[in-house]
């Protein structure tokens, strides 16, 4: 079976348009600058800030805690949830179970889009109201 060229051209693509910002930011965390802009050499000089202020090990802590409990919980109700959909193939709201499990995955797009509408509606307004001033 031949394989096209097109699906891992656009994997890579993909998945470099997804890893480098994060690759980036990896590398300018050891810049030796303030200016996140401007390279002026490599240090760990920043790490070493980092783990002199309290409040940030805290916050970081605190961070690494409610990740933890928050993963434990979606993967303890998302295996009961795919075990109900899997096992109880017929029951009374199984389609709105089912709208219910999936939608955490299209919430964030529709967030997104909504609020990039309120965004140009308001830009809109703004950009009217300085054309009637300039009349």
């Amino acid at each position: 079976m031949r394989r096209g060229w097109f699906l891992p051209i656009a994997a890579a693509l993909g998945f470099s348009f997804l890893y480098a910002p994060i690759v980036s930011l990896v590398i300018f965390s050891f810049n030796e600058s303030r200016l996140v802009t401007v390279w002026s050499g490599f240090s760990t000089k920043w790490y070493g800030e980092l783990f002199r202020d309290p409040q940030m090990l805290g916050a970081a802590w605190l961070s690494l805690q409610i990740a933890a409990i928050a993963a434990t919980i979606a993967l303890v109700l998302g295996t009961l949830a795919a075990v109900a959909l899997v096992r109880f193939r017929r029951f009374k709201g199984r389609t709105l179970f089912s709208g219910m499990v999936s939608a955490p995955l299209v919430m964030p797009d529709v967030i997104t889009g909504l609020s990039l509408l309120l965004l140009f509606v308001a830009m809109e307004g703004f950009w009217a109201g300085r054309a009637a001033a300039a009349c």
